[in-house]
């Protein structure tokens, strides 16, 4: 049994996801499990300890990557109580971290879209909203990340501003 609070299994772990996102920086295809490896200086059996499959690694990183962009953005948990503020500091973001984004999705909006509404979900929805608040809150933050990730001209973020304001000012919370 793996005990993954060992500090060489973290090491480890570390190791191979820093080593992924310099091989992801340098290549155009996927990267593969013997040229991680390689590079990482570590055996196959030891990458699949951490990481079931290379998808699963991939996963995690961009997650990973995409929630720690997420925390250090000014603003990002003000979503309905500073709407602006929200939606101005998740843009800036956006654009500080483009470079990194490329890298961690290349082409795959979907898959980024669909990172980054998990990713905001998960700072606002917390198991205790009624069914009807946990609905507004997948409609304005999911609409929000969905809106915003790939285009973020000024009629959009201002029409993503209004939608939010709009579901949360109408009817029952």
């Amino acid at each position: 049994m793996t005990n993954k609070t060992d500090l060489r299994f973290v090491k480890t772990e570390r190791l191979i996801e820093e080593t992924y996102l310099k091989l992801k920086k340098e290549a155009s295809a996927s990267v593969k499990v013997s040229e991680l490896c390689a590079k990482a200086l570590i055996n196959k059996s030891t990458f699949y300890s951490h990481y079931e499959t290379m998808e699963a690694l991939d996963e995690y990183v961009c997650a990973k990557e995409v929630g720690g962009m997420l925390a250090h953005c000014p603003n990002i948990d003000d979503a309905f109580a500073d709407t602006p503020a929200f939606v101005e500091s998740l843009v800036k973001m956006i654009k500080e971290n483009l470079p990194l984004i490329e890298i961690l999705f290349k082409k795959d909006t979907i898959r980024q879209l669909s990172v980054f509404e998990s990713c905001l979900l998960q700072r606002y929805l917390h198991g205790n909203e009624s069914p009807q608040m946990e609905m507004k809150i997948i409609f304005a933050i999911g609409g929000a990340a969905r809106l915003l990730i790939t285009n973020q001209d000024k009629e959009r973020i201002r029409m993503t501003i209004q939608l939010i304001k709009l579901i949360f000012d109408s009817g029952e919370s």
